[in-house]
């Protein structure tokens, strides 16, 4: 029988995001109101994808990792709090998509997002999930009831791609929303190229995805990665890069 695997964890807090640290990009960021944090660790063990959830558990019940893992306080911050996990709720999220004409859909008019002239379509503002939702983008996000929620499917919308879309033009707590689409695409892709890594096949030079994605709720007690869990917008994913054996956390809260 094979002995379970015992990882350790290293924390790399120097990792550099290019589009993370753009300007441009940063200053999105804050204009939608986003408290996202980015952290990546490596682990030196062998490591197979169905060790997938084993690994994951490990993560954040070790001790080294607690000491380093930033969460968000409660006062609008992130910080270590030294938490180990005694459970943690996992969830994969397929990461296939290797174009943005994944959202080519949005583009077009006819499909009611956006107006002739690239703005994003207005409409009465309503609350839904606790989000209010003042155009037809967010409308497609949030309304399951609508023409406009039917332009994804069930499987497009659980892609890591748009997860990671959503939560921009959602935004956070304090957010101004963009009037274009275009911000929103851009951004989206550029952190997506970021924290993916796509690599060829050697014998059929097809490009693939290595990076394996894990949406998560670590909890001691109460969910402390991400807390509140029940809001939309307070949601924290583990990426694991099976080749390279590195491991990067992504959360975001909405501000409670």
């Amino acid at each position: 029988m094979e002995a379970e695997t015992k990882y350790t964890f290293v924390h790399v807090p120097e990792k550099n995001y290019p589009a993370l640290n753009d300007k441009n990009i940063i200053q999105l960021l804050q204009k939608w109101g986003l408290n996202l944090m980015i952290q990546n660790f490596v682990f030196n063990e062998p490591f197979y994808q169905y060790q997938k959830y084993l690994l994951a558990e490990a993560f954040f019940k070790d001790n080294t990792v607690s000491k380093s893992l930033k969460i968000w306080d409660g006062k609008y911050s992130f910080s270590e709090e030294g938490i180990v996990a005694d459970a943690v709720e996992i969830n994969p999220i397929p990461c296939t998509v290797l174009s943005m004409s994944f959202f080519e859909k949005l583009q077009d008019p006819e499909n009611n997002i956006v107006c002739n002239s690239g703005n994003i379509r207005q409409k009465y503002e309503e609350q839904i999930d606790g989000i209010f939702v003042a155009d037809n983008l967010r409308k497609m996000l949030l309304d399951e009831e609508s023409d406009e929620y039917r332009l994804f499917s069930k499987n497009e919308r659980t892609e890591f791609i748009f997860k990671i879309f959503q939560m921009l033009i959602l935004g956070g707590e304090y957010c101004q929303y963009d009037d274009q689409l275009e911000p929103y695409l851009d951004c989206t892709k550029k952190i997506y190229k970021d924290l993916v890594r796509v690599h060829k096949l050697e014998d059929t030079n097809t490009l693939t995805i290595s990076t394996i994605v894990l949406e998560v709720i670590a909890k001691k007690d109460e969910p402390y990665f991400p807390r509140n869990p029940t809001q939309k917008q307070n949601i924290g994913f583990l990426l694991i890069d099976r080749n390279t054996r590195e491991i990067t956390t992504v959360l975001h809260q909405f501000g409670t």
